[in-house]
């Protein structure tokens, strides 16, 4: 047989083993489930490493040079999709499209990701962001930022989060 033919076998063999692990979850948990494998594939190291792979999950990404999703695309567990709307060097803030709502500031939804947990997706609001970035170098900038300001304010002129100029 051709060795072309071997390796497709082993490679469907492989993606049926690990897809016995998304045996009754929704397509949209397990969607966001590979999407989070595409993050933390990309950071890896090649060959890919469990070690690296570990570590990246429990500390974030290292290097100031890289986004944190790169990507820049996520779903919520509501079937929901979230545009990206900007980001600075240690943030990625998402909106959240509501489908079935006017597309009102008042039913704005923001969340983000951070360079210390890329994979971990979150409402944007004071208690969500100060908790991320506890005892890390934004801590300070971001508390004295929230003292005058809400975490998902807008400037005026512009239209653009106050917050990712942090």
């Amino acid at each position: 047989m051709p060795q072309n033919y071997n390796r497709m076998k082993d490679e469907k063999k492989l993606l049926h083993k690990i897809l016995k692990h998304f045996n009754g979850m929704s397509k949209v948990n397990a969607y966001d489930l590979t999407h989070k494998l595409e993050i933390l594939l990309f950071y890896a190291s090649n060959p890919i490493d469990s070690n690296d792979i570990k570590q990246i999950i429990i500390s974030g990404i290292d290097a100031d040079d890289h986004e944190i999703d790169p990507f820049h695309f996520t779903i919520l567990p509501n079937g929901n999709f979230c545009e990206f709307e900007g980001h600075n060097n240690w943030l990625h803030v998402y909106k959240e499209n509501k489908r079935m709502l006017p597309n009102w500031v008042i039913f704005e939804t923001y969340y983000f990701k951070t360079k210390y947990a890329p994979l971990e997706l979150l409402k944007l609001n004071k208690k969500n962001l100060l908790e991320s970035i506890k005892d890390k170098p934004e801590e300070e900038k971001t508390k004295v930022f929230l003292k005058k300001n809400k975490a998902a304010q807008k400037d005026i002129i512009t239209n653009k989060l106050l917050l990712l100029k942090v």
